[in-house]
């Protein structure tokens, strides 16, 4: 028998197929449509998932259960997405029931961060770590929560990190709130904010590696940080202290064995690492840092389609 697990994200689904150890035995990379509704972009993981089945050698009766990862708020007992800022339409979804139409198999739902903590606790770098929490960075900020080895959702929707409010009267969220994590830290909002600097400082490195302002991505900063372009390197400066407040709040409640940041922000590496981590030891209590490690993500992305399986495999 075998398990399908689906990472739903705003610009990319990650679809997979494994065994009942959740060895994955193919998996396949998928554009999401999101501008063209929800149908769309279900209609289009039901065909990759279908193909991953004939391809190897399977059959939809060899399918067990089913695992979903995607942006929430959601509501895991029903199978209902409620509301996801980056998926426009998907207001109260009934995602698992459309896949359990199409597969005749048992289908779990939880909020993709959730799943990339579990991905990371059964099979990456929280290996063997009862407690930990996890931190997404990448086009918003998402958490996770295990506790003695299983995830912690609280009434359904905890581990909110890239909400907590970071600067009171910072940028607008897109959850409408002002000031949180995610306004300041996130790829997005790191653009964001580069652009607002070059508006003062056109003659950056920066724009060596994009057309102009206007296109500026994280990734081209995270480019110019490496040809040591001063304001590249303020601003990541910025964004692991940012990210360090947020990383300490969840240490001082928590108190976790570890905590392990992944994301695609994070594949600027060791310069935003360490400043997290040098923002951690000067903020939370030292009692607390005293027993946590820092570590990045193992399973880049694909610990939430990894976590996917283990749910699917865990809930059954």
């Amino acid at each position: 028998m075998a398990i399908l697990g689906v990472d739903i994200g705003g610009t990319k689904t990650i679809v997979a197929i494994a065994d009942d150890t959740c060895e994955i035995i193919a998996f396949s990379r998928i554009s999401t449509p999101r501008e063209q509704g929800p149908q769309k972009v279900l209609s289009d993981i039901e065909h990759a998932l279908k193909n991953l089945i004939a391809q190897t050698g399977n059959t939809p009766s060899n399918i067990r259960a089913i695992g979903i990862g995607c942006g929430g708020p959601l509501d895991r007992e029903k199978g209902v997405i409620l509301t996801a800022p980056n998926l426009p339409g998907w207001d109260n979804l009934p995602l698992a029931e459309y896949f359990q139409s199409a597969f005749c198999v048992p289908v779990f739902i939880d909020n993709d961060v959730n799943l990339m903590a579990l991905g990371e606790a059964r099979r990456g770098a929280g290996v063997g770590v009862d407690n930990l929490a996890y931190f997404n960075i990448g086009t918003g900020i998402g958490g996770g929560i295990i506790i003695n080895g299983k995830l912690y959702r609280g009434c359904g929707n905890a581990a909110e990190f890239g909400h907590q409010i970071i600067l009171p009267n910072g940028p607008k969220c897109l959850c409408g709130r002002w000031g949180c994590l995610e306004a300041l830290a996130s790829g997005t909002s790191i653009a964001r904010r580069t652009r607002e600097y070059l508006m003062e400082n056109s003659d950056s490195k920066i724009l060596n590696y994009a057309k102009d302002i206007a296109s500026v991505t994280a990734e081209d900063v995270a480019k110019a940080s490496n040809d040591g372009d001063k304001l590249a390197l303020q601003i990541w400066q910025e964004t692991g202290e940012y990210i360090g407040l947020g990383v300490s709040n969840v240490i001082n409640i928590l108190n976790p064995r570890m905590v392990i940041i992944g994301g695609g922000v994070m594949k600027v590496g060791n310069l935003l690492l360490h400043q997290i981590k040098e923002t951690v030891q000067a903020r939370a209590m030292k009692q607390l840092v005293d027993d946590v490690v820092i570590v990045k993500g193992a399973l880049e992305d694909q610990a939430g389609v990894i976590g996917a399986l283990y749910l699917a495999k865990e809930e059954e």
